[in-house]
């Protein structure tokens, strides 16, 4: 049987500190087991309703944005020599995520976690939560430790 453990791995990414660990343990993964990477960036436009001309804006914002939460991920993708690829949608994140791994056959998505207390939660929700309760494949939350990261 030469069937690998994982084939495709999704890494969400908003560009946030917390989100870094998160990459770091998907390139590590996608080392052990010679899966392809694929790196996603959301843009939230669910709040967003412009007229066409403040679009143009709205869009060079969006393009910055991923830019940017994309960068450190290309980063250590190429350090660690690993094949990947990136991709930037918008939408409801958790929506959008679960939807490419469909789409694209993953067999794991791996989301960081901010840790935010219950209070926290039950108010803003959380992405890995909805990822976790809608994805058919297997999710692994990568905990952020403030304390662990401070220089």
């Amino acid at each position: 049987m030469d069937e690998k453990l994982y084939q495709k791995i999704i890494v969400a990414t908003d560009g946030t500190d917390y989100v870094k660990k998160a990459i770091n343990t998907a390139i590590s993964l996608s080392k052990l087991t010679g899966a392809e990477l694929y790196a996603v960036y959301v843009a939230d436009v669910s709040n967003i309703t412009p007229t066409s001309a403040e679009w143009v804006l709205v869009s060079e914002n969006i393009k910055k944005e991923s830019d940017a939460a994309l960068e450190y991920f290309k980063a250590e993708a190429e350090k660690a020599g690993i094949q990947y690829q990136t991709i930037s949608l918008s939408g409801s994140a958790p929506g959008e995520i679960v939807q490419y791994a469909n789409q694209i056959n993953a067999d794991l998505i791996i989301v960081g976690a901010t840790g935010k207390k219950a209070l926290e939660r039950m108010l803003l929700g959380s992405v890995s939560e909805k990822i976790v309760r809608t994805a058919k494949q297997q999710v692994l939350i990568v905990r952020y430790d403030a304390a662990e990261n401070k220089s």
